[in-house]
């Protein structure tokens, strides 16, 4: 009886992840697996204990302009994409790496900025 209630769930689990992927944007390349998105929302919880984590689009934008360097984490799932499409672009220019990861709910319950921050080395 109890096995079937984990079969239920881990169902549940994977329609559910299903879901989240049927919501990504087209343009979110390259997106992290399962393992990389866990570290990175780990590396992201830690840098915004230790304040030195830019949040949101325009955060982000402005701290590449003036030459900071770090890791840029994008949500994959924003809607409308306009709002992002030019982030990448930038970060490849200012040679910053940087991810897509599924979901932005799964980062922060928190936060819902679109662009998780610009994370300094």
């Amino acid at each position: 009886m109890g096995s079937d209630s984990e079969a239920e769930k881990s169902q549940q689990r994977k329609e559910k992840e299903k879901k989240k992927m049927l919501a990504v944007a087209p343009i979110a390349k390259p997106l992290a697996g399962k393992r990389l998105c866990k570290k990175t929302f780990k590396l992201v919880r830690k840098a915004a204990e230790h304040k030195c984590l830019k949040r949101g689009v325009k955060e982000v934008v402005k701290s590449i302009r003036r030459g900071h360097k770090g890791l840029c984490v994008i949500a994959g799932n924003i809607s409308p994409i306009d709002v992002i499409t030019h982030v990448p672009i930038l970060c490849e220019e200012a040679d910053i790496p940087y991810v897509y990861v599924p979901s932005k709910e799964n980062s922060d319950p928190k936060q819902h900025s679109t662009t998780k921050g610009l994370i300094p080395d």
